[in-house]
């Protein structure tokens, strides 16, 4: 079986879906098929395209900016969309989502366009996971699956991972922290004000309104 693994953030280097997708690769079996694309700007390119219709299964890990799909990895979509509805495929299509509010669920909406995305383009959708506090995830990339940031993500992934190698159908799942809301809202509020002082700004700067 032939797997595109798609980082869809806008960031090249160092982006939570990156690290997503590397602990999804280390609990896939060596006999398939993996293959990396990237899609961090508003075009594919022909070879990108080809490289997708190629694939039995696609698996995209993306940010939730602004509620929703980044405008970049939306152009792409619907570039895919119009390339894989004239030459149908059977391919079955996986999500991962993160973001920077504490919650899972509030990648529910993001996941849900991603559905509406794969019914247009008469795919089948598999499942999706949502994931809280996306950046805690970044930040612990070194740290094993099932420990620490990750202790809450081990058992939702080998759920999602056992559907995906059957291309089988679940529920969506979401994924909240291991630790106590406060403790990020502490942590942000930290590194806010030390990345504003980095810029010359005051930490009453950061809450001036334009």
């Amino acid at each position: 079986m032939k797997i595109g693994l798609i980082n869809g953030s806008p960031k090249a280097i160092g982006s939570t879906s990156a690290v997503l997708l590397d602990e999804l690769k280390a609990l896939l079996p060596a006999d398939h098929d993996l293959i990396s694309l990237d899609m961090h700007h508003t075009m594919l390119n022909n070879s990108q395209l080809e490289d997708v219709a190629s694939c039995d299964v696609l698996v995209f890990a993306l940010p939730m900016y602004m509620g929703g799909i980044p405008s970049h990895l939306l152009h792409c979509l619907i570039q895919l969309e119009k390339s894989l509805t004239e030459s149908p495929h059977d391919m079955t299509v996986y999500a991962i989502v993160n973001n920077g509010h504490y919650e899972g669920f509030q990648n529910e909406t993001t996941i849900s366009m991603m559905q509406n995305w794969t019914s247009r383009a008469h795919l089948k959708w598999g499942q999706g996971i949502g994931i809280g506090t996306g950046i805690m995830i970044a930040l612990a990339k070194d740290v094993p699956m099932g420990h620490g940031p990750k202790k809450n993500l081990a058992h939702p992934y080998s759920t999602f991972v056992n559907n995906l190698l059957d291309r089988e159908s679940g529920d969506n799942l979401y994924v909240n922290p291991t630790y106590p809301r406060f403790a990020l809202l502490q942590g942000a509020n930290h590194d806010w004000t030390k990345q504003g002082k980095a810029h010359g700004l005051r930490k009453k700067d950061l809450t001036t309104a334009p």
